[in-house]
């Protein structure tokens, strides 16, 4: 019942896409292209985080913002809103893992993530099995130890969930797979450090050699001051789950048992039988970057604001894969920010403005764990209780033709009639989550938002094609994360199909314009997870 009530306050699909005409007819595949093109040229060396091309593209970005009538909306008068960082690049020659007097290779069989803005930290002391290291009493799991002083906890990947959504719902899972707050939490019981074992679920999708190829890259955290905002609280190490059964060997357990009591919520902590040392040790420094934030001012519920988002930020230069040590992003993010800047063009092309202020938010720092977002979500520069919703638009593919979206959180709020509204004009279907165990929803932007209480969302193209058949997933997926995904092959590709971005970034863009339209102000459904973990 309340969910058709929700419906029927949404604007009608038909009244939605009259409104938003002259909007649709401003976004083009053309270009997104260019776009896309010139965000992902060499000459801006992946827009890392903090680097000279990332400041070009940021300049970019304004200068888009600004020719379409954005006001800034940034520090002091400007469009740029400085981000402080702390940079800690892993020197691996002087990291260490060492279990029962062996020591693990790097690279092969361990990482390492130093503590948030730490030069280098070593500890020792008792391995203890801390599950998923979760505590949830709501849903009647806990796998945490109570006392961890002293003792470095080893700890699965993810969190608990259910298909069913019997003991432990998808979102729950993704809220308590973040490592922050694992991390955070193991500290306060007096852990010393943290060991996290990927589980085979993972290595299905993301294989341990991905994240090697990914451990030479900076890891960055926001300042508050002078000390670190977010980040780590303990030195880590991670490690494929072919070395779990090593870590249980003294225990009396077996590995393959507890991957599967951690599918059924039958985690329980226990002493491993070991010790172990951690040394983790890095080069430290101290340096800026900058979100974007532009502001299209509303009419009667100006005070108001949907923010639209997307990361400017990509890897930069690494590791030479074939020859080539620039990693473009051109899907992740060059397609987003495009596809951002085409919805901004949309919404200043419309011949009246929306009764909502529209807020244009391009983040630096979210391949560093969704840095920049968080930021701004500390620091607003608009009043935080004027932000209503969050579109963040986070990798639009042109291989495929949408015909139907996957939109992330929209089952979690009234902006669910926001969706049902803007695909049903587009004429196509809403697909639920296809991979939850990948917790993609607390993997981008808008997960900040949600954070502070803020509904919010994150579209992406669906799998099925004009007959709901999803043959082409297997392809695409080949095509995307095996052979592109955070590699230099990611580059802007003059064969691609940018109509099929165009009809993705007009579904993003109805979505936007539905709550920038809609009398009622968002919120969490009744018992909804993120209402109780979040709502403000």
């Amino acid at each position: 019942m309340y969910f058709l009530f929700a419906l029927l306050l949404a604007v009608p699909p038909p009244d939605l896409k009259a409104q938003g005409e002259a909007g649709l007819k401003a976004i083009h595949a053309e270009t997104l292209s260019a776009h896309v093109r010139f965000l992902a040229d060499d000459l801006l060396e992946g827009r890392g985080t903090g680097t000279r091309g990332h400041a070009i593209a940021a300049r970019y970005v304004a200068g888009q913002l600004q020719s379409m009538g954005y006001a800034p909306a940034g520090d002091d008068g400007t469009y740029f809103q400085k981000v402080p960082f702390v940079g800690m690049t892993v020197k691996p020659d002087d990291c260490a893992l060492t279990i029962d007097g062996t020591r693990l290779k790097y690279g092969e069989e361990v990482l390492f993530y130093p503590r948030a803005g730490s030069a280098s930290d070593e500890v020792s002391g008792e391995l203890v099995f801390a599950g998923y290291a979760v505590s949830a009493p709501e849903y009647g799991y806990d796998d945490f130890p109570k006392d961890l002083r002293g003792k470095i906890a080893v700890i699965l990947y993810g969190a608990p969930r259910s298909d069913r959504d019997s003991f432990f719902p998808t979102a729950a899972s993704a809220v308590y797979s973040d490592g922050v707050r694992k991390a955070r939490l193991l500290a306060e019981r007096g852990a010393a450090g943290v060991i996290t074992v990927f589980t085979p679920a993972i290595a299905a999708h993301l294989p341990f050699p991905f994240f090697a190829r990914q451990a030479p890259f900076e890891q960055m955290i926001y300042l508050e001051g002078d000390k670190p905002g977010a980040g780590s609280a303990l030195p880590s190490a991670r490690v494929p789950y072919t070395l779990l059964q090593r870590l249980l060997a003294k225990s009396g357990h077996d590995a393959g048992q507890i991957f599967k009591d951690g599918t059924a919520g039958k985690l329980k902590p226990f002493p491993l039988g070991m010790r172990a040392t951690l040394r983790a040790s890095a080069a430290v420094r101290k340096f800026e970057s900058e979100n974007v934030v532009a502001l299209l001012r509303g009419g009667e519920r100006a005070a108001e604001t949907v923010v639209v988002s997307a990361h400017i930020d990509h890897l930069g230069i690494g590791p030479a894969i074939k020859g080539d040590t620039i990693y473009n992003g051109a899907i992740d993010n060059a397609s987003g920010t495009s596809a951002m800047l085409e919805v901004a063009h949309g919404f200043s092309a419309l011949p009246k403005r929306t009764p909502r202020s529209i807020l244009i938010l391009a983040v630096t720092g979210e391949e560093k764990g969704l840095q920049g977002s968080e930021y701004f979500a500390t620091h607003p520069t608009v009043p935080s209780e004027s932000i209503v919703a969050n579109v963040n638009i986070d990798g639009v593919q042109s291989e495929l033709e949408p015909f139907d979206m996957i939109v992330l959180g929209a089952e979690h709020s009234t902006l669910e009639r926001a969706v049902q509204a803007s695909l049903s004009a587009m004429k196509m279907k809403e697909s639920p989550d296809s991979q939850p165990e990948q917790v993609f929803f607390i993997r981008s932007d808008q997960y900040n938002f949600v954070k502070r209480g803020i509904p919010a969302i994150f579209p992406g193209h669906g799998w099925q094609d004009e007959r709901g058949n999803i043959e082409k997933r297997k392809a695409y997926d080949d095509w995307w994360t095996v052979n592109r995904y955070h590699q230099p092959s990611d580059e802007w590709d003059a064969k691609a199909n940018y109509e099929n971005m165009a009809k993705e970034v007009r579904a993003d863009f109805l979505m936007a314009l539905s709550v920038a339209l809609d009398p009622e102000r968002p919120v969490w459904n009744p018992g909804d997870v993120f209402g109780k973990l979040f709502g403000r």
